[in-house]
């Protein structure tokens, strides 16, 4: 368990350094409605696989080497547990409530999305992806009249630091493509970021609530219980807004 945690701590400092820019984007493309052929049905192609996460920046045990990395991997480990718990039983999924925000929100816009049977990708499936989960290639999809690729990056709380003035606030981060049917095209491609603590340049960044949803330490986050799912749903739907007014 001790060297699971540690790996996953390893990846989420890869992670943290590639969303702060040691890691460039792939290109961003703005939509242009007049020189797209007219969209209204999009084939939503599966999210690679994704988990809650806690994120803490500059923790404390990360500064004092291997035994230190142990330390704030093994902390990290036990706090994605016990958020996911609390989202556990509250029946709260967050993948779920991210396909039902869009799909309504796309509607309001005069799209229809259609879903694949399974919304997260089959771990092992093999799909090449580049570094923010956007696959590097596409097959042709007649299905509609074009595809979307999204990639759910980041989903939980997160905390700026260790200090008082760093609390623990819901993070949702999704990369998404408009691609077209035959999947040559790409109509667009953008980042949206709510809470971005990594402080990632060029995204689409959506500031927190100040006072609502916010935690002092993960003990408050922890006995806030139900109440940081209804977080993690503004996030969810603040990004949604966000994602959709692109298009």
């Amino acid at each position: 368990m001790k060297r699971f945690a540690f790996r996953r701590w390893c990846v989420g400092v890869a992670l943290m350094a590639g969303l702060t820019g040691c890691v460039s984007l792939p290109p961003q493309q703005a939509y242009n409605r007049d020189a797209t052929p007219p969209i209204k049905t999009i084939v939503v192609l599966p999210t690679r696989p994704f988990e809650t996460d806690v994120l803490m920046m500059n923790h404390p045990g990360a500064n004092f080497g291997l035994i230190g990395g142990l330390i704030a991997a093994g902390d990290m480990s036990s706090k994605r547990g016990r958020l996911q718990a609390a989202f556990t039983a509250a029946s709260f999924d967050p993948g779920l409530y991210f396909k039902e925000s869009l799909t309504q929100r796309m509607a309001e816009r005069g799209y229809t999305l259609v879903w694949p049977t399974h919304l997260i990708e089959a771990k092992g499936a093999g799909t090449d992806r580049g570094a923010f989960g956007l696959r590097k290639g596409y097959a042709s999809s007649p299905q509609g009249d074009a595809q979307l690729d999204i990639s759910l990056n980041f989903v939980g709380y997160a905390a700026a630091g260790a200090g008082d003035n760093a609390p623990y606030r819901p993070m949702f981060s999704v990369a998404a493509r408009l691609i077209s049917p035959d999947g040559k095209q790409n109509y667009f491609t953008d980042f949206v970021v709510y809470n971005n603590v990594l402080n990632q340049p060029k995204v689409i960044t959506l500031e927190p609530e100040v006072r609502r949803f916010a935690y002092a330490d993960f003990d408050a986050l922890e006995a806030a219980g139900a109440e940081t799912v209804e977080g993690m749903k503004l996030a969810i739907d603040r990004t949604s807004d966000a994602l959709v007014r692109q298009l």
